[in-house]
């Protein structure tokens, strides 16, 4: 099953979710509606069997108020919380007690985390996702949260930090990574909005028994209606935990499969599943709201009736055919024994950040005496990335980091040979990472200069190096360019963009997009109103110029799109067919076309190749885009509501369209991979030997 179809499954889920939640809460009205009509018709009643009927009968009007208000209490508490989650999973995480790790975290063990969690998400093409440890949680176990990528986060609880190594570390979160990218997020999100409704009749049943009178002189008919409240409260959570139980279950097997594939690494993801068998605490978490949680983590949090997930023996032996669960227990405790140890790279990383850390409270010339002094540092985890498996990492990056147009520099290709790509394989690989994927992502997160990180974790510095990305290389647009900034932004601030502007102008321009999705979770922590003027003030810097370079458009729009999405929460996928977004999808391949060659017959040919694909059949004559920045926004803004089937026949022709000579160069991947981006389609870097090509 490949991404597109991943995204329609869970589609059809959300609907039976949607349609499930409905006969759940009506069965949960009903039954008391029958309480509340039978306590109120019972007093004047001479047959008490038919009180309830002859309540309704009697009593239209109250009936209907008494059913109105039940189903308010429950659909104004499902929209409460569904409100509440919009702001992101950092709102579930915190609600468990999670702790926000920063990528200058000092603590060893949360760095490995955020190593992982960053190379990850640059293997994979998604913004990076905030990060959280349940520093309160002894058990094992870990959970992604949010609507779409750009709110998403990731928490791990702070015995999986103690307990596991980097691979079953990375195992772990290969498999949330993939409920990310599966569409499993959104979905448990929802969920959770949704079932509060039904839990919260409980809630209101057990207050109202802990507040009601008791003692002879108290009113029965209060007490009684009280436990039957909290009763019938249970039933809704009965539903609610089947329908957890009926969503969770086949997710986490395919979440299991799918971090497997990532990793090509059974044995770390069975690691991790071993030391929970082992572990006293297991996966168990303590949490307040582990309950309306249960369905989002990787291994059971409490214990309950209804199962969320497989039994650990029934995952790990799918992960290895050949276990013998009835060594389960000895295996288990073996693996505890041994200590998580760090290895050379993330000894030599840490060095590095105590280095900048250091260089970051020395002034002027001598703060960059001592930037420049981290270099050797920097080199030696470069050695040990690449002893660990960073394939062609030491040829690409040498001693001094990355060199513009460097195989390493450009995601695995060498800028002067383009490769070739079979289209159908490269929209296969959207949503899909490798481990080849994943090695060149720790040599790229290790190679990123250091001296950005002082723009990572502050919101303001990352919104002026994001700013100071898009400043162009001719000095006269970019005075235009700051005297613009200087109507918007205060005297600090565009002081922050020029000393930002050193750093990004040192940045190849394949790096830039990774840099961009890294410094995400920084830009997130923003107000809305200074999000929204950060895209107008990169808007504003595009169009500075008649001449706009296509990446800078690119990167500006990838910046809007993923600051829409994380206010907006809306859905990544839509209906439309190719048919109804006929006029936008002939911009957007006119506009790439273009892009390729001043050669309007070229240009032509290259149209005809992609659009070829999409409409084989009729499809509009070629014509060059007047404008092409506004149109192709706007073009691009309508696309994403794409059926995820029409958006894989889109990237499939977008390929053969950029790559009409069945080449694909560094910068035209790039560019396809921004496009892709925007779309909601995260391709991963598109390497030789994965593409349809030939290794080298």
């Amino acid at each position: 099953m490949d991404f597109y179809s991943r995204q329609v499954e869970a589609r059809r889920q959300s609907r039976w979710l949607v349609l499930a939640f409905i006969v759940a809460m009506v069965a949960v009205v009903l039954a008391l509606d029958l309480v509340l009509f039978t306590a109120f018709g019972f007093a004047g009643a001479r047959h008490p069997v038919d009180a309830p009927l002859r309540f309704v009968v009697e009593n239209p009007g109250a009936a209907l108020f008494c059913t109105l208000v039940v189903l308010g209490v429950i659909g104004a508490a499902s929209l409460f919380k569904a409100a509440q989650l919009r702001e992101g999973g950092g709102v579930v995480a915190r609600s468990l007690g999670g702790v926000r790790v920063g990528r200058d975290t000092g603590d060893l063990k949360r760095k490995r985390l955020h190593n992982v969690v960053e190379e990850m998400s640059i293997a994979s093409g998604v913004p990076m996702p905030e990060i959280y440890v349940l520093e309160q949680e002894s058990g094992i176990n870990a959970f992604a949260a949010g609507h779409t990528p750009a709110n998403a986060a990731i928490a791990v609880t702070q015995g999986a930090l103690d307990s596991l190594s980097r691979d079953e570390l990375q195992g772990v979160i290969a498999h949330e990574f993939s409920h990310v990218l599966n569409g499993d997020m959104r979905l448990n999100v929802q969920l959770m909005g949704w079932l509060f409704g039904l839990f919260v009749v409980a809630l209101v049943g057990r207050t109202l028994l802990r507040y009601a009178p008791r003692g002879r002189r108290a009113s029965g008919g209060l007490l009684a209606a009280a436990v039957a409240v909290m009763v019938l409260g249970y039933v809704g959570m009965f539903f609610a935990r089947l329908l957890q139980a009926g969503v969770s279950r086949q997710r986490e097997r395919l979440a299991d499969a799918s971090g497997v594939q990532f990793t090509r690494n059974p044995d770390g993801l069975k690691g991790a599943l071993v030391k929970i068998a082992g572990l006293t605490e297991g996966s168990k978490i303590v949490g307040a709201d582990a309950e309306q949680a249960a369905h989002m983590l990787f291994a059971p949090g409490i214990k309950r009736l209804f199962a969320t997930h497989p039994p650990l023996a029934e995952r790990i032996r799918e992960l290895d055919p050949h276990f013998d669960v009835k060594r389960l227990p000895a295996e288990a405790a073996r693996a505890l024994q041994a200590i998580p140890a760090f290895d050379e790279a993330e000894l030599a990383e840490a060095n590095v950040s105590r280095a900048v850390d250091v260089a970051a409270g020395v002034a002027g010339a001598g703060r960059s005496a001592a930037v420049a002094s981290t270099g050797g540092a920097r080199a030696m985890a470069g050695d040990a990335v690449a002893t660990a498996g960073g394939a062609g990492y030491s040829a690409a990056v040498g001693s001094h980091g990355p060199r513009q147009g460097s195989a390493f520099a450009v995601g695995g290709m060498s800028s002067t040979r383009p490769i070739h790509a079979d289209p159908a394989l490269v929209a296969a690989q959207v949503g899909h990472i490798g481990t080849v994927h994943i090695q060149q992502a720790r040599a790229l997160r290790v190679a990123l200069p250091a001296e950005l990180r002082d723009f990572v974790e502050t919101s303001g510095r990352a919104r002026a190096l994001v700013l100071a990305m898009l400043l162009s290389r001719d000095p006269q647009v970019r005075e235009r360019q700051l005297s613009l900034l200087a109507k918007s932004i205060g005297a600090s601030e565009l002081g922050e963009v020029r000393e930002a502007a050193i750093h990004a102008e040192a940045l190849a321009p394949m790096l830039r997009l990774p840099a961009l999705l890294q410094i995400f979770p920084a830009l997130r922590r923003l107000p809305v109103a200074h999000r929204q003027s950060l895209a107008r003030a990169a808007d504003d810097l595009i169009r500075a110029d008649a001449r706009v370079e296509v990446f800078e458009f690119c990167l500006a729009h990838l910046l809007a799109t993923l600051l829409r999405d994380e206010i907006e929460a809306r859905a990544p996928h839509g209906n439309v067919s190719l048919a109804e977004a006929e006029a936008d999808i002939q911009v957007l391949f006119a506009a790439v076309a273009g892009f390729g060659t001043p050669d309007e017959r070229q240009a032509r040919m290259a149209y005809e190749a992609g659009m070829h694909s999409v409409f084989p059949m009729h499809r509009p004559p070629y014509a060059a885009t007047e404008d092409w920045p506004r149109r192709l926004a706007d073009a691009l803004r309508r696309l994403e509501s794409l059926h995820p089937f029409a958006k894989k026949a889109l990237i499939e022709g977008l390929v053969k369209a950029i790559a009409h000579d069945d080449l694909l160069s560094v910068s035209e991947a790039e560019l396809l991979r921004t496009i892709c981006a925007t779309l909601h389609c995260p391709l991963p870097p598109i390497l030789p030997g994965l593409s349809g090509s030939k290794p080298d």
